[in-house]
């Protein structure tokens, strides 16, 4: 399945058309991390936000710390890394993979272009943020 494809499939991106998904994809790619693998750390600046394909994740604030403390566990067609992208800071948690996990990577300026463009996607994304973390 195409980069494309994959992207329509995901409620956020559905609203695109054929030439912005395209357009998009060109800043996307896919990539597959082992269980046990730290996608993201906590502190350290945003590159990029992923949709998870399949697998499952688990966020995790204090990663280093003696008693890490578990605040989220995602899955397929949840998404992450949105917080240091929209809100232009660093990392607020680390990801790490609990499974074999596939993500769609969009680089933060493809991410940011959409963004833009399309203001219905930030407040997509704003929502799930408020409904994830109950931030407002």
């Amino acid at each position: 399945m195409e980069v494309r494809d994959l992207l329509q499939q995901t409620s956020l991106f559905a609203e695109l058309s054929e030439a912005d998904l395209e357009a998009l994809a060109t800043s996307t790619r896919i990539e597959t991390f082992k269980p046990g693998h730290v996608i993201l750390r906590e502190g350290r600046v945003g590159a990029a936000f992923y949709v998870l394909l399949s697998g499952k994740v688990e966020v995790i604030k204090g990663i280093a710390a003696a008693d890490p403390a578990v605040i989220a566990t995602l899955e397929a067609g949840d998404f992450f890394g949105e917080i240091a992208i929209m809100q232009h800071v660093s990392r607020t948690a680390s990801v790490r993979a609990l499974a074999e996990t596939r993500c769609l990577v969009i680089r933060r300026l493809g991410l940011e272009c959409y963004i833009e463009r399309y203001p219905k996607m930030a407040a997509a994304v704003e929502s799930a943020l408020s409904a994830r973390f109950g931030h407002s």
